[in-house]
């Protein structure tokens, strides 16, 4: 026979561990609760960020088309900012698109899109739709560097028409014959002629790489500067060249006439033979379509003929515009409203 003592202690335990069980069953449905929504909000947040993944790439898009075209003198933010934006994210939407020039040839264009986020889960918990927004900004003018130039070194003193072409930004034509004997070609008498291969990289396969240059272009930043410089002797902005007839590239540069495409000479100022190989001293850049040309035989029937038109290339954003000769490059300069100093001159 159970002593009393014995058989309360007993019921109270059973009292407890029923209790604690349906403390137990609290706990776990609290818990259960938190994390299902903890995982709702994680999904709806989820989905934000995949959303304002795919709107920085549409208002990248937007600001440089729209920069590109006031390079080419239209309104870029009435024109096309919006059908880019869209085209590169559907349910994106437009909410404002600002151009601001400090000059006639430079200037930033910033675009700013919405996306509404529709949330699945988060209204349970008295949350609903939100919005991600995200803001990119553009700016255009004249290069500091410029990638994909050709390797065809025009000498500035060769044509009065390069040099205003140089000075003004004007669209012409102008043909460069070779003249050897003309006083005022950029090397003097000991390096004579009005144009030359350059050298952009200094390579031991320079005839390969000229061929491949001509067709494609140099990939990697070339830097020029119209600085009064009157040596090549410690100047950064002096490469490697060579004057005379250009052998092994008529297909290369038949297939560049053919193809009508723009792109992008370097000019050269002066050139010397400091020892070894010439150096050419790049004084500007200028972008032509070729015309026609003659790059061997008798030195008198030798020339090249380029019509000249300012418009944009490809390069490193933004210079002073000296020697640039009309030629513009754009660049992505800030990701946040507001945030213009790295776009700034």
């Amino acid at each position: 026979m159970r002593r009393p003592n014995a058989e309360r202690a007993g019921r109270t335990l059973r009292v407890r561990l029923a209790d604690d069980s349906g403390i137990s069953m609290t706990l776990v449905a609290i818990a259960l609760t938190t994390m299902m929504g903890m995982s709702a909000l994680v999904i709806d947040l989820g989905n934000g960020w995949r959303t304002r993944r795919a709107i920085i790439p549409a208002t990248d898009a937007a600001a440089l088309a729209a920069a590109q075209d006031y390079v080419n003198g239209n309104d870029g933010c009435a024109a096309i900012a919006g059908s880019y934006l869209s085209n590169n994210e559907t349910a994106a939407t437009l909410d404002s698109c600002t151009p601001h020039s400090y000059s006639s040839d430079r200037g930033r264009v910033t675009v700013a899109a919405s996306h509404n986020v529709q949330t699945w889960f988060a209204p349970v918990l008295g949350l609903g739709d939100y919005t991600v927004t995200s803001t990119s900004t553009a700016t255009w003018g004249p290069p500091v560097a410029a990638t994909g130039l050709r390797p065809i070194g025009l000498c500035l003193n060769g044509s009065a028409v390069l040099q205003d072409a140089i000075a003004s930004a004007t669209a012409s034509t102008i043909t460069i014959s070779y003249s050897k004997d003309q006083p005022d070609a950029c090397g003097g008498a000991n390096i004579p002629g009005n144009w030359g291969t350059v050298d952009f990289d200094g390579g031991a396969n320079s005839n390969s790489d000229t061929k491949d240059w001509v067709t494609n272009g140099y990939p990697n930043p070339v830097n020029f500067d119209n600085h009064t410089v009157t040596t090549c002797v410690g100047d950064p902005h002096c490469y490697e060249g060579d004057t005379g007839a250009i052998a092994g590239i008529n297909a290369e540069l038949n297939a560049l006439k053919n193809s009508g495409a723009f792109f992008t000479l370097p000019v050269f100022n002066f050139a010397e033979n400091p020892g070894g190989n010439a150096m050419f001293h790049l004084a500007g850049v200028v972008r032509v379509q070729l015309i026609d040309f003659k790059v061997n035989g008798a030195e008198a029937n030798r020339f090249f003929t380029f019509y000249i038109e300012p418009g944009l290339t490809t390069g490193v954003c933004c210079g002073g515009g000296g020697g640039a000769g009309g030629v513009k490059v754009i660049a992505l300069c800030g990701v946040d409203p507001n945030q213009f100093a790295a776009c700034d001159p």
